[in-house]
């Protein structure tokens, strides 16, 4: 997702629980304490004591990298840059079909009991188990421990170009905690045992909190000893913003330097990376919108430019038609489209749809009604798709009710961010990969449209089965053609990482010049890293 969400209940408890909590305004904190950290990471009027890593709905941010870690940490914004975390290293065997980690010793889980190769293994064998639980999809063997600190994951196929999936975004739960559930799918796991940064301490349907976990395997970290995420609303949010009642969020705000900045520049920040594309989402099991000249004819007739200009305030960039992230990732578009760019051509988009009865150009536009940006972006594409005889019903709905909407494929059309990986090969897995175009009415983690395309699976599995960076390069070139000449999603503009921090309680935040992070709150295991390099301002 590219900014938080929200539905408009309980916004004065939500304010009135983050100030009687003691997280609301930037003043010191009392003598000799590091002051709680205030963080809106999504627009919620209740939250539900859901801590299960692997659900895609209702999920509590903070569940993934601050409680329950992953095996390796990737940072997207410095494509190539991996970090040991749970595990020390990885070597391949068997063509790519197993790795091995060497995990770190020495960690406890917050229960106190260690962790070891045991929890890996259960982790993924659940995963095999219960493929609901599977978001990435990947096609687990076996998981087997080789001793106390390794463990190696065997798959069906060459499995190089996963490895993302498999130590970057796989968050290991504790076998000793977990084996007890007959349905982890179903587990909610209130009271999380994780060996991460952080530990439940409190929860509300209006507040939960996060406090230091004081066995955690990094010597002195984290320095923030308490996070508080009150429940604010979108409009709530705006407020609580200007008044400096939040020290962390994630959120699109549509004049910040007016609302937010204001007269602290000094103090208040913001840094908006691009962490991935924001497309037009046509459901491809709807017949008129499986055909190639009526997604060709929309693309036509949308004005980007207007949309970055007046939808997003110019935060970011129009996208590029291949959908690969530019400047940055040349490498991977095919020559002939390096240079190719959006242009608007009403004529030659009605000349398209000659052939289709209008009658059927009558379409329902999905939104996340919190997400304004996104609002308005529809209302701009309903206007420029009229003038080419489509009919387009903009509705907004709760955050909640869209993610499983689109999951599911219970929509026309919709507008939704795909995001960036270690390489544009993620991106284009999770947008275009067949192997996750799930059932209408089954909840997909990826390609939400339901493209299904021999030569695109093709190209993906080719990329998979070498380490060769060239070879990577021409598959993902490949799947660049697909985006550019099939139109699969429509590309609009990419996604910037929104974040506001303020730096009167804690420096270190990521930033321009020292991008060690994706800054958002909302992206994991990303916001437990900002946290684990965050010092009290003034040390």
């Amino acid at each position: 997702m590219s900014r938080p969400m929200s539905r408009v209940a309980a916004a004065l408890a939500a304010l009135a629980l983050a100030g009687c909590s003691g997280g609301g305004g930037g003043g010191p904190a009392k003598s000799g304490d590091a002051p709680p950290l205030v963080i809106h990471a999504v627009d919620a009027g209740t939250f539900q004591q859901d801590f299960n890593p692997y659900h895609l709905e209702g999920v509590n941010f903070g569940t993934s990298g601050m409680i329950h870690e992953t095996l390796m940490y990737f940072n997207k914004l410095k494509p190539g840059e991996i970090t040991p975390w749970l595990a020390l290293d990885h070597k391949w065997s068997n063509e790519g079909r197993s790795v091995t980690f060497t995990l770190r010793q020495g960690v406890k889980w917050s229960d106190g009991q260690p962790f070891t190769a045991d929890d890996v293994a259960f982790t993924f064998q659940m995963l095999k188990k219960h493929p609901q639980l599977n978001k990435n999809a990947l096609g687990i063997e076996g998981a087997e421990v080789l001793a106390p600190d390794k463990v190696r994951l065997d798959f069906g196929k060459t499995s190089y170009a996963k490895l993302f999936d498999i130590a970057g975004s796989s968050p290991i739960v504790p076998k000793h905690v977990w084996e007890k559930e007959a349905d982890p799918s179903t587990f909610a796991n209130p009271k999380p045992v994780g060996t991460g940064p952080y530990t439940l301490s409190k929860f509300s349907a209006q507040l939960y909190e996060l406090v230091k976990n004081p066995s955690y395997w990094q010597p002195g970290k984290p320095e923030v000893p308490v996070l508080r995420f009150p429940a604010y609303t979108a409009n709530a949010l705006q407020t609580a913003l200007q008044q400096g009642e939040v020290d962390w969020a994630g959120a699109f705000v549509p004049d910040i330097q007016k609302i937010y900045v204001r007269d602290k520049p000094e103090q208040n920040k913001f840094y908006f990376p691009p962490e991935g594309v924001v497309a037009l989402l046509p459901n491809l099991t709807n017949p008129v919108l499986a055909r190639p000249e009526v997604r060709a004819a929309m693309s036509l007739a949308i004005d980007r430019d207007k949309i970055v200009r007046v939808a997003e305030r110019g935060y970011t960039k129009v996208a590029h038609p291949t959908g690969v992230p530019m400047p940055g990732g040349q490498a991977y578009v095919p020559p002939e489209y390096r240079e190719a760019a959006y242009k608007v051509d009403v004529e030659k988009a009605r000349d398209l749809l000659k052939d289709v009865d209008p009658a059927r150009l009558k379409f329902t536009l999905l939104v996340p009604s919190p997400f304004t940006d996104w609002v308005n972006a529809a209302q701009l594409i309903r206007e420029d798709l009229a003038k080419i005889g489509i009919t387009v019903e903009t509705r907004g709905v709760a955050f909640a009710d869209w993610v499983s909407k689109v999951g599911k494929g219970d929509y026309d059309l919709s507008i939704r961010a795909t995001p960036a990986g270690p390489t544009p090969y993620s991106q284009m897995r999770t947008m275009l990969s067949g192997a996750l175009a799930e059932p209408v009415g089954e909840s997909a983690t990826g390609n939400y449209e339901r493209w299904k395309d021999a030569e695109t699976d093709k190209l993906i599995d080719a990329y998979a089965a070498t380490e060769d960076l060239a070879e990577q390069q021409q598959a993902v070139q490949g799947l660049a053609r697909i985006m550019a000449e099939k139109m699969p999603t429509l590309p609009l503009f990419y996604s910037p990482a929104w974040a506001q921090y303020r730096t009167d309680k804690y420096v270190g935040w990521p930033s321009e010049q020292d991008p060690y992070a994706m800054p958002s709150p909302y992206t994991s295991p990303d916001a437990a890293v900002v946290l684990l390099h965050l010092k009290p301002a003034g040390t």
